[in-house]
């Protein structure tokens, strides 16, 4: 049988989860506007998360518009430009190597202390694998490519690029944490109250 205190803490626990829950990791980037052959800051990256939550890592894919990143002079694009540093390394940033993303659609980069408040940029060359040589992507045609970030609370979160109103970039994409909605840790715990609070009130109307 649940006692009211035992009860209690459940609902407890459960409300104290939610609340844990409801902090906001956020990220936003942006591509400029013009090509990104041969710019070291092509790719920008804002960590704006309100609870302090590092970036752990970036993924960006490019397979939703087709496209890949071309970093070296080998097939399918013979005219590259590599990754490049943008704003320095100020987050402790992981590349790979230019030789394993060429040709590929996916890019990951990970973070030592990428915090809240700073900013992280890097050029690439990419291009549409139905023009390999095309020397370089504008920053409007990445409208429908993804990012994904993942925070340093375990929370994975992806965004979509859409076409950017600001002057000097042609996309922008927001990663946020829906507040409204509760983890799913928190729900197993909120049932758990309930069916403690309905095993009550059944003891109680036996009584």
């Amino acid at each position: 049988m649940f006692k009211k205190g035992t009860l209690g803490l459940l609902m407890a626990a459960a409300v104290g989860l939610s609340t844990q829950a409801n902090a906001t990791p956020i990220a936003m980037g942006q591509i400029i506007d013009g090509t990104t052959f041969g710019s070291n800051d092509a790719f920008q990256f804002f960590n704006a998360s309100d609870a302090g939550e590092k970036i752990v890592s970036l993924t960006w894919d490019l397979t939703p518009i087709a496209a890949f990143f071309d970093s070296t002079n080998s097939s399918p694009g013979v005219s590259s430009s590599p990754l490049t540093l943008g704003s320095g390394d100020a987050v402790g940033h992981h590349f790979p190597t230019n030789a394993a993303l060429d040709g590929t659609s996916t890019l990951t980069v990970t973070f030592d202390h990428f915090d809240a408040g700073e900013m992280f940029s890097f050029g690439v060359d990419t291009d549409f694998f139905s023009n390999p040589d095309g020397f370089g992507l504008t920053g409007a045609q990445f409208i429908g490519a993804t990012a994904t970030a993942i925070f340093s609370n375990g929370m994975a979160r992806t965004g979509t690029y859409v076409a950017s109103d600001k002057s000097g970039y042609g996309s922008m994409v927001f990663i946020d944490i829906p507040t409204s909605v509760p983890e799913p840790g928190s729900l197993a715990i909120l049932g758990l109250g309930l069916i403690g609070l309905g095993f009550a009130r059944r003891q109680a109307k036996k009584a």
